[in-house]
């Protein structure tokens, strides 16, 4: 077959206004279907096709000059008008709304059928719009027009095909009015629009059961194609017209195509002439032209059509080269799509190309290729999205990829975004897009995402108005996947003595004391893994070498593979025993990457953006700047100058908080080097046409190059980078040391340090910034010197899938590509960690194993708990009064000794109050009541038993205690599910290995649905490839009501308590995939707020909630996001946002009526939502007294206003709207987690407060086109925050708590200490648990934590099986659980009292249980972990948290002292040479003690060999007066950076917050809307309108 190039259908001219109609290709493939035919195009269309341009040169002048979009629209439109006059009244005008993927081949067939008519032989050249009868608009063109300039579109045609509408475009489609003599054929689209459906046979299918209408629309047997039409029109004769449109459509090419508008035609001179209308139905289709049958699936090998037959005579006869499947819905070889299929093909493959429909067509391709056979390894790359074989054959052509067992690898094509656009993207893929690109084709095991092809630039087509975007292959992109592809066919191919394999395992912070995962023993693991790789084949190294037991391998890696960036002692011993790369090497790998990622690791952030706006004006990017269209130039340069403006606010804010005694001056050349970028870009958006005075250009930039190195010079941690080669860390005598153990073909090693173990100034200017040069050449050294043919991250988690840029769809220049590169990459990942594993699975381009948690057994009471449930039950039992009151007498004592007062009046709190009596005061019974209840529900809750070992089998004994909780889960199960459960969690361990061994072989690992195994037993067996709930479908209507329970159970709990009240929840990727989206539909709920799904569950709209008797308020909720969640679900926080508004909405005809000068600006903050209101059941009217959203909005939008009269309406409107707050775009965690580790770098907690503020304080919702995601208000996130009166987390695993990770506190405690920051004191805060939707539960923070806390650290019953794992268990109690109960001391230090600490100790290092626990932690490398221990508790007495004792103080000292004279310092965190610590137990010490320590700390005491500050550099000064000598337009396109003032009163801080925040609404727009522009455009469009009609009224005179 052959191919033409798309510059043959859209002409090879530059239309300015085409542009304005960006690609959109978001609508559902069941439309896209191609045809067999070759679309190619005669020389007479060709001349057509490249015809002027039919408007005139005042457009063109016009439209140079970068007008909006919505300008362009009306142009278009008025082109539309003016073309419409001048038809033969006689001659059908036809429209068509079509998908943006279709757009191409559908144009294709309107010029067929345009030649047919002989029209296309015409002169095209003065005026072919004129001579068209034929109005195409794509989606995205639909997208960009009002649904006033749509109705007039619609009016204007007798006849209008809508074919492969998805998404929001059919809600404004249905809404509209259309004329009831017109025909309309709705084919192979959203099934709603099929009310649209009219033609002259009057078929209704409105009148339809659902049963007869999936009767009709189901589809026809492909092979019997036509006999089958035949029949079903017949069967249906009133849609016998319809079912023919259908089929010309289905089965594509230009040829089929063209009939479609002949035949819609044919129908239309039916429907609106009367003399015919009553013709025969059978007689027009007599005289329809003949479909040319689609083939459903066709084959091409090396480009060549072939037959399945021919092909297998092929593949049998070619033996000497892989064979590469390339699977593509059936458009894939039309316009602008083969070229990928051309490039993808490489020399060394046998390449084949499948074509194959939708559904059961691709599930018969994938059948087809089973039946193959070759001697050569498979592999097979799926470019169709969502999943192959379509819903009902995905569970089938799954089943068919675990028996090819071959890799397969998803490649995508972007058509939304242009090369220069998508460099610009902190997304990546278009967050609306990543669920049917990436999320679905998960489900069948598809990963790997690469992007492949990105959009050109959209063309119109000149016949039809048709805007027509290509594909542009990234052959860059192309290499990089192709290379992929390559690695794992060498994986099936080589033997396994040859393979050479890399596991790196977590060792965060760097140290001896903390070698683990995530409930993984990665000690134990290691050793099951290497076994299993010899008996494998695996080349290990001679037997002398290998160690004999998982303890010897242990001291192996304490020796030599644990990162110790901080003791100069401990590199000097390992340096002599491990790898090392020297600088000369490290250099010349360095020279190979991107400029732009050098300029980053030397220069920081600055250095990035500094190479950016090069980039752009200065070197590769004008060039192809110059090529695109002045409109879709411009946007590119207003996203670079957003881009500079939120990177300039980053780093302001970074610079506002660093302690630097050039702190003003760095401001100050900040500001200065931002204006003249400012400048730069500004007069290239100016002088739009790339002609300019370069000499001014070369100048301006010198001297903001000047700037950006006086600013580099001061040596700012923070906003600098690493430095040049070989950096600081982990670098002895001048070359990288590289930790690791190698037995033969395996290498063993510790992920490096992230960097913010040396420079703690990191942790408070909280920039995203890359990774050290250390980091870099740790992966190099594994790629390119060991030559890894497989790169293995074992457990929970690694750190390169959180690495800077992109957040799905990365490139080659995104730091986790840099690191993995084209190594097949397989992570082994608890099943019950899904949000954080399918970031690990899209960023990190790994392949998932899920592995086992625990056994999870029921908490047993123990001790002083179990003596309460005693007294208890004696006093409930007691026969006489005297009995009873003795025992609640000791019960009464025994709470006061446990200390679990507190606790029991925070959770009795509402109770006390109704009844207006303190804790004292409760009567016996009531007291009784309530322990129990406590007690009760800490019986209830899980806890782990030890740590899962990967791969080896569970005993017994822990089978039946797994089995015994999942029977306490939430479903009930028969005995035949119970047994295949059971026999499930068996055989896990051996599927977790024989998985493993697979993906090392090369092979296909299945995909699964990992979650929580109570929660979801089918998560079992492990050993798969697990994905998430597929996005789309959250909430779903079962975690909706799940959302809705907790959100009335919380509104009883927390009454409103003032005007300005506000809330606070924390959204979870983790538990938006356990609980389906509860936490969103909770949100929802608190809002008054809705979801609307579609008969498939997925979210379509929103209606709004009546305010009630049980409903009195609307409640305004702010939203913190994790950066997981911000990735993964994008769609649901902008579904959030509009709930916001909707909520907002709820009171707008009051806002209007009594504030009118807040029209226009809540107009524009609600036209999100604009077109929600018709099927509102609402009057808009409610009192602002009971919706508090509105209230608050008309509060901080009136302060707005007053503190800058000159704010937009619509820039005013969104800050006072915004409530969705986050990470910067492609920054991970909330930043208190790792200050909280490094005890050293604050203190005071406020520090802590103030970097969560700064790091959060990003916003998102709704795309907006002003506005960009994510971008840095600070001051409006203070003021949301400084009117939180609750908040709220909630935990939806069996497996993980508040204690047992970093997240909890991180999140909720940052959210609480950052509120504390600015009001001055904690919120009520809660913890909903609802892993069993059978006992929701809304805690008080304190409860929950401290039943944790008594439940499981506390219990012998936790601390018993971590003990018999030896050196993991120690890591799980001192590097886990201490660790994170320090997070909780720091931001809950009124929960977190003096007793816990005591208690601990008394524990911990006294051994108050009696189990040998103190001897446990002082044995061999376990000490490392109790010096770590040691070391928290100091640091809580000395910053004051524990009013620890003299005694108490010295002997902790004493210990700890001991400990590291004897054994070393453990690592990084609160035990590094520099920490204060060492200064605090100096008293405390003997004199020979602290001489001892004192040696050991000089030893370790490591000033990096590196580069060292060079000091100030002084340059003479730009004046900051650049922007007066700007001329206006200048002034327009830029915004003035300001600084919000600081407040040093906790009580001033609040009202502080609401006043800088007006100071931010500069920085957040780009520009204001050009009313003067506007009126021109309808000056100029009245006046052409006057001379057409005076040129109309003369034609006569001409004619006579």
């Amino acid at each position: 077959m052959r191919h033409f190039m798309i510059s043959s259908i859209i002409g090879k001219h530059n239309t300015d206004f085409s542009s304005g109609f960006s690609s959109d290709f978001n609508s559902d493939f069941n439309s896209d279907l191609s045809s067999e035919h070759s679309p190619e195009l005669s020389p007479e269309l060709s001349s057509h096709l490249s015809a002027k341009p039919h408007s005139g040169s005042y457009l063109k002048l016009l439209l140079r000059r970068g007008m909006k979009n919505s300008y362009l629209s009306m142009l278009l439109c008025f082109i539309t008008l003016i073309h419409s006059f001048t038809l033969s009244a006689a001659e059908t005008k036809m429209l068509a709304f079509v998908s943006d993927r279709s757009a191409a081949s559908i144009v294709a067939g309107a010029h067929q059928y345009l030649e047919t008519k002989e029209l296309g032989k015409q002169n095209a050249v003065s005026e072919p719009l004129s001579k068209s009868n034929i109005t195409i608009r794509s989606v995205s063109q639909l997208n960009q027009l009002t649904n006033k300039q749509i109705q007039q579109l619609i009016n204007q045609h007798q006849a209008l095909i809508i074919a492969g509408v998805f998404g929001e475009s059919v809600e404004r489609l249905l809404a509209l009015n259309y004329q009831p003599e017109q025909t309309r054929l709705i084919l192979n689209t959203d099934r709603r629009l099929m009310v649209l459906h009219h033609d002259v046979q009057g078929g209704r299918v409105a009148d339809l059961s659902k049963k007869q209408l999936q009767s009709l629309m189901s589809s026809l047997d492909k092979n019997d194609y036509l006999p089958a039409l035949s029949a079903k029109q017949q069967a249906w004769p009133a849609f016998s017209y319809w079912l023919q449109a259908r089929a010309y459509w289905q089965n594509r090419g230009k040829e089929n195509l063209g009939y479609l508008f002949a035949w819609l035609e044919k129908v239309s001179v039916l429907n609106t002439d009367a003399n015919v209308k009553n013709t025969d139905s059978y007689n027009l289709l007599a005289t329809a032209a003949k479909i040319l049958p689609l083939q459903p699936v066709r084959f091409y090998w090396q480009e060549q059509l072939i037959s399945v037959a021919q092909l297998k005579e092929k593949l049998t006869e070619n033996q000497d080269k892989p064979v590469i499947f390339i699977i593509d819905h059936d458009t894939g070889d039309q316009p602008g799509q083969w070229q990928l299929h051309q490039q993808l093909c490489q020399q060394q493959w046998q390449c084949v190309s499948v074509l194959a429909g939708w559904g059961k067509p691709s599930e018969q391709a994938i059948e087809a290729i089973r039946t193959f056979e070759s001697t050569q390894p498979f592999a097979l790359i799926a470019l169709q999205d969502f999943v192959i074989g379509g819903g009902e054959g995905r569970e089938a052509v799954t089943e068919k990829f675990k028996a090819l067992n071959i890799p397969v690898f998803k490649g995508i094509r972007v058509t939304e975004l242009s090369d220069l656009q998508y460099k610009l993207s902190p997304t990546g893929l278009p967050s609306d897009s990543v669920h049917y690109r990436v999320a679905m084709p998960e489900l069948q095991g598809v990963s790997q995402p690469h992007v492949l092809a990105l959009a050109s630039s959209a063309k119109l087509d000149l016949l039809t108005g048709a805007s027509l975007s290509i594909s542009q292959v990234l052959s860059k992109e192309i290499e990089r996947l192709q290379a992929r592809v390559s690695a794992w066919l060498t994986l099936k191919t080589l033997d396994n003595a040859k393979k050479k394999v890399a596991i790196v395992y977590y060792n965060h912070p760097p140290g001896r004391h903390n070698i683990g995962a995530d409930n993984l023993d990665v000690q134990q693991s290691l050793w099951q893994i290497l076994l299993k790789l010899k008996a494998q084949g695996y080349d290990l190294g001679p037997d002398a070498d290998f160690p004999t037991s998982a303890e010897q391998l242990l001291d192996l890696l304490q020796l030599k593979a644990v990162n110790l960036p901080q003791d100069a002692g401990a590199l000097n011993k390992m340096a002599p025993l491990i790898n090392a790369m020297s600088v000369s090497d490290y250099q010349g790998y360095f020279d190979t990457l991107p400029e732009i990622v050098k300029a980053e690791m030397i220069e920081g952030p600055l250095g990035y953006l500094h190479a950016r706006v090069k980039f752009y004006l200065l070197e590769q990017g004008q060039a192809q700047l110059s090529a695109l269209s002045s409109i879709e130039r411009s946007a590119v340069l207003k996203a670079l100058l957003e881009n500079v403006e939120n990177t300039a606010v980053d780093l302001h804010h970074a610079l506002d908080g660093i302690r630097h005694k050039g702190r003003a001056r760095a401001l100050d050349l900040l500001a200065q080097l931002t204006q003249a970028y400012r400048t730069l870009i500004a007069r290239k958006l100016e002088n739009n046409s790339m002609v300019s005075e370069q000499s001014a250009v070369s100048e301006q930039w010198q001297a903001a190059d000047a700037l950006k190195q006086a600013l580099i010079a001061m040596q700012i941690e923070g906003i600098r980078g690493w430095g040049k080669v070989p950096g600081k860390t982990m670098v002895w005598k001048n070359e990288i040391l590289l930790p690791g153990v190698q037995f033969g073909n395996v290498f063993l090693g510790p992920q490096p340090p992230r960097g913010w173990e040396l420079n703690e100034e990191l942790l408070h200017a909280n920039m995203t910034f890359p990774p050290p040069h250390q980091y870099l050449a740790f992966y190099y050294h594994l790629r390119d010197v060991f030559k890894a043919n497989a790169i293995v991250h074992l457990g929970r988690h690694s750190t390169y899938e959180f690495l800077p840029k992109r957040a799905v769809g990365l490139s080659a220049s995104d730091y986790p590509s840099l690191i993995i590169e084209n190594i097949p990459s397989i992570y082994p990942y608890i099943v019950d960690g899904v949000g954080e594993g399918i970031q690990a699975k899209r960023r990190g381009v790994a392949v998932m194993l899920d592995h086992l948690t625990p056994p999870l057994a029921t908490t047993e009471l123990y001790d002083g708990l179990l003596q309460l449930r005693q007294l208890i039950e004696s006093a409930e039992a007691a026969s006489n009064q005297d009995t009873k009151k003795k025992a609640i007498k000791a019960l009464r004592h025994k709470i006061e000794v446990l200390h679990l007062t507190d606790e029991l009046v925070a959770s009795m709190d509402e109770e006390l109050q109704v009844r207006g009596i303190g804790f004292g005061e409760v009567d016996d019974d009531f007291l009784l009541h309530e322990v129990g209840h406590y007690l009760t529900k800490l019986q209830e809750d899980f806890m782990p038993l030890g740590l899962h070992v990967y791969g080896k089998d569970w005993q017994q004994d822990a089978i039946e205690t797994m089995m015994i909780s999942i029977e306490k889960g939430d479903l009930d199960f028969d005995d035949v599910q119970r047994e295949q459960i059971k026999s499930n969690l068996i055989k896990s361990p051996k599927s977790e290995m024989a998985a493993f061994i697979n993906a090392l072989n090369g092979g296909f690992v299945a995909p699964g649905k990992g979650n929580d195994p109570i929660r979801s037993p089918d998560a079992l067996p492990t050993g798969r490839n697990f994905y998430a709930l597929d996005g789309s479908l959250i909430p779903s209507q079962l975690g909706f009501a799940t959302g809705e329970q907790l959100a009335h159970k919380a509104r009883e709990k927390s009454p409103v308590v003032d005007k300005n009240h506000k809330e606070a929840v924390i959204l979870w990727a983790s538990d938006a995939v356990r609980d389906e989206g509860a936490m969103i539909a909770f949100g929802m709920d608190m809002l008054g707020v809705k979801p609307v799904w579609n008969r498939r569950g997925i979210l379509k709209s929103l209606k709004l909630v009546p305010l009630d008797d049980e409903r009195t308020e609307r409640r305004d909720i702010v939203f913190t996001t994790s950066g997981l969640f911000r990735d993964l679900y994008a769609q649901q926080l902008a579904w959030l946002d509009r709930s916001v508004l909707l909520a907002l909405a709820a009171s707008k005809n009051m806002i209007e009526r009594d504030h009118p000068a807040l029209i226009s600006a809540l107009n524009a903050a609600l036209e999100p939502v604009e077109h929600m209101f018709e099927q509102q059941k609402h009057d808009f009217n409610e009192s602002l007294a009971s919706n508090m959203v509105a209230s608050n909005w008309l509060r901080e939008a009136q302060m707005l206003l007053r503190a800058n009269a000159s704010i937009s309406p619509k820039l005013l409107g969104r800050q006072a709207s915004y409530r969705i707050f986050g990470t910067a775009p492609g920054a991970y965690g909330a930043g208190i987690n790792r200050l909280a580790e490094r005890s050293g770098a604050w203190q005071e907690r406020k520090e802590l407060g103030e970097a969560y503020i700064k790091r959060m304080s990003h916003a998102y919702g709704v795309p907006n086109a002003d506005v960009e995601m994510g971008s840095n208000v600070q001051a409006l996130f203070r003021q949301q925050l400084g009117h939180v009166n609750n908040t709220y987390l909630g935990r939806a695993s069996n497996l993980y708590g508040l204690i047992d990770n970093n997240d909890a506190y991180d999140y909720l405690g940052g959210l609480n200490l950052a509120i504390e920051t600015i009001t001055g004191e904690q919120p009520d805060s809660f913890v909903i648990s609802h892993a069993n939707s059978q006992q929701l539960s809304i805690d008080p923070l304190q409860t929950a934590l401290l039943s944790e806390l008594r439940g499981r650290f506390l219990n012998r019953q936790w601390i018993e099986p971590l003990m018999k794992q030896g050196y993991a268990g120690a890591r799980t109690m001192g590097s886990e659980f201490i660790e994170n109960l320090w997070g909780w001391q720091a931001t809950s230090p009124e929960i977190i009292r003096s007793w816990v600490w005591q208690d601990l100790k008394a524990i911990y290092i006294d051994d108050s249980l009696d189990i040998g626990l103190d001897e446990f932690l002082q044995a061999k490398h376990n000490v490392h972990v109790q010096s770590n221990i040691l070391a928290v508790m100091l640091v809580a007495i000395e910053k004051g948290f524990w009013q620890a004792d003299q005694q108490t103080q010295q002997a902790l000292a004493e210990k700890f002292a001991k400990n590291i004279v004897e054994n070393g310092i453990p690592g990084s965190g609160h035990t590094h040479a520099n920490h204060p610590i060492y200064d605090f137990i100096k008293p405390m010490l003997s004199a020979e003690l602290n001489r001892q320590l004192a040696e050991v700390l000089a030893a370790a005491n490591h000033t990096p060999v590196g580069e060292v500050a060079s000091g100030v550099q002084h340059i003479q000064e730009i004046s900051t007066d650049i922007e007066q000598q700007n001329d206006q337009a200048l002034k327009e396109r830029s915004s003035a950076l300001k600084s919000e003032p600081k407040s040093n009163e906790n009580k001033a801080e609040a009202d502080k917050s609401e006043q800088d925040a007006s100071q931010e609404s500069a920085n957040e727009s780009l520009a204001e809307n050009e009313p003067l522009l506007l009126a021109l455009v309808v000056v100029i469009l009245l006046l052409v309108l006057a001379g057409y009609i005076r040129a109309r009224r003369q034609l006569p005179k001409v004619e006579s």
